[in-house]
C-alpha cells in the first residue's frame, strides 16, 4: 500500500461542473448578469493555485497546473508565485506555444499537512468590436499547417460525423454569401435549433444534435464542428464558468484574425463582452501521463504512498 505508485489526474472538468453548478440556472446568463462582470478594457487580479492537504504519507509528488497567457485581447502580468516551505522548485513551464503551467514538487507529504502553491496575476482584458468592413474575410489556406489541428476533429467536437457534414452542406460559400455571412449563419443555425439547458457534465457535439439541447460547451462544440467541417478553423475558449468558440478569417492581403462569439447567452457574433481571463484557448491537448488528446489543460499529479486531498484554486483577488 506504501510503496505503490499514484498517477492522480486532477480533474479540471469535475471541478469546473462543481464552481458552474452554483452559478448556473436553466437559462444562460449574459455577460452583466455574471459575477463580478466589468466593463472592458479592464484590468483584474487573479490567483491561481493548489492546494493539497495530506491524508497519510505521501512521498516525492510532482505537481502541475495550468496558468494563464497572452492573447491578442489580454495582457498577462506575473505578480508573484507563492509556496508553502514544503514545496520545492515552483516554477511556470511552457506547454507547446500555446499555455503555460505551474510545476513544483512535494517531496513528503503526512496527514493534516498542506502545501500550496499560488500565482497571482494582473490580466488587462481589451476589448473587441467586430469588423467595421466584415464582407473583406475569407477562409485561409487549407493547407496551412499551423491550422490543421483546428480542422480536424478533437474531444467532443466530431466534425467528421456524417450528420455534422450534412448539415453543414447547407452553409456552402455562394455569390450572395461571402465567409462572414457563412459562419455567421452557422453560427445562428446553432443557436435556433440547439436550446440552452445546463448540464453538469461535458457531452459531445453529437449529443446535443440529437437532444436539441445543450449548455455553453454542447454549443461550442457545434459551432466548432460545423464550421470545420466547412473548412473554417474553430477552437473553444475557456474562461471561468464558461466556454465560447472564436473562428478564424484572413483578409484579402493573407492576414489572418481570430474572431469569438458567444455561442449561448446573449447575441455577440465576431466580439466578446467577457471581462473574464481567458484560461485557455483550443480544445485539442497533449498532456503528459495522459495517451489521448485533453479538451482541457488539468492539472495532474505523480506521487509515491497515500492519495492526498486536493483543491483547485481560481479566485479574483481584486477589480479596477
Amino acid at each position: 500500500m506504501k510503496n505503490r505508485l499514484l498517477l492522480a489526474s486532477l480533474m479540471v472538468l469535475a471541478v469546473l461542473a462543481l464552481s458552474v453548478d452554483a452559478q448556473e440556472s436553466a437559462q444562460e446568463p449574459s455577460a452583466a448578469q455574471l459575477p463580478n462582470a466589468v466593463q472592458l478594457p479592464a484590468t483584474t487580479t487573479w490567483k491561481f493555485g493548489i492546494r493539497i492537504t495530506g491524508t497519510g504519507d505521501t512521498r516525492n509528488a510532482q505537481v502541475t497546473f495550468p496558468v494563464p497567457v497572452d492573447w491578442p485581447e489580454q495582457k498577462i502580468k506575473v505578480l508573484s508565485v507563492d509556496a508553502t516551505k514544503n514545496i520545492k522548485g515552483a516554477k511556470i513551464k511552457k506547454l507547446g506555444s500555446d499555455a503555460k503551467q505551474m510545476f513544483f514538487k512535494v517531496p513528503r507529504l503526512v496527514a493534516g499537512e498542506v502545501a500550496e502553491a499560488t500565482v497571482t496575476v494582473e490580466i488587462e482584458k481589451l476589448a473587441s468590436s467586430p469588423p467595421e468592413d466584415p464582407e473583406k474575410f475569407v477562409k485561409g489556406k487549407k493547407n496551412s499547417r499551423k491550422f490543421r489541428g483546428y480542422l480536424t476533429p478533437s474531444p467532443f467536437i466530431e466534425s467528421n460525423d456524417e450528420r455534422i457534414k450534412e448539415i453543414a452542406e447547407q452553409f456552402s460559400a455562394t455569390e450572395d454569401m461571402n465567409a462572414w455571412q457563412q459562419v455567421e449563419a452557422i453560427y445562428s443555425w446553432v443557436r435556433e435549433n440547439i436550446d440552452y439547458e445546463f448540464d453538469t457534465e461535458i457531452r459531445s457535439c453529437l449529443d446535443a444534435l440529437s437532444a436539441g439541447h445543450g449548455d455553453c460547451e454542447e454549443l461550442s462544440s457545434l459551432f466548432i464542428a460545423l464550421c470545420r467541417a466547412r473548412g473554417i478553423p474553430a477552437r473553444a475558449v475557456w474562461i471561468p464558468e464558461h466556454t465560447y468558440p472564436e473562428f478564424y478569417l484572413e483578409d484579402t492581403a493573407g492576414k489572418g484574425y481570430w474572431f469569438p462569439c458567444q455561442a449561448a447567452g446573449s447575441y455577440a457574433f465576431g466580439h466578446m463582452p467577457e471581462a473574464k481571463p481567458i484560461l485557455q484557448k483550443g480544445d485539442k491537448f497533449k498532456v503528459k501521463g495522459h495517451p489521448k488528446p485533453l479538451r482541457y489543460i488539468q492539472p495532474t499529479m505523480q506521487a509515491f504512498g497515500d492519495s492526498p486531498q486536493w483543491e483547485w484554486l481560481m479566485t479574483q483577488v481584486e477589480n479596477r
